[in-house]
């Protein structure tokens, strides 16, 4: 079944936004502020006072966050992979020491 799309209003920096999403009001809420947070803090600097430069910023901050985030992901997968392969390995060499042929 697919999820239905519901039309919410979330503020950003004094903007009014209408966005469509299959996410439930709490998630577009925290996404929002979330946002507006991250716009706020690169506008804080004072580095350019122009909304569009500072949405760029603030995009370009959660994106390297996302990346980050990824990599992270993938380290810990690559992990998890290699402890599966060990333990196997160590399980082998248990089942061939109390069950010699």
């Amino acid at each position: 079944m697919e999820p239905s799309e519901h039309s919410y209003k979330v503020n950003i920096c004094g903007e009014t936004f209408q966005v469509k999403s299959d996410q439930n009001p709490q998630t577009i809420e925290r996404v929002a502020g979330y946002l507006d947070f991250k716009i706020r803090e690169m506008g804080k600097g004072g580095i350019n006072p122009d909304k569009f430069r500072v949405v760029v910023l603030a995009a370009m901050n959660l994106a390297g966050e996302l990346f980050e985030l990824r990599a992270r992901v993938e380290e810990q997968d690559r992990e998890h992979h290699e402890l599966q392969e060990k333990a196997r390995s160590l399980n082998a060499s248990l089942d061939r020491a109390l069950n010699p042929a």
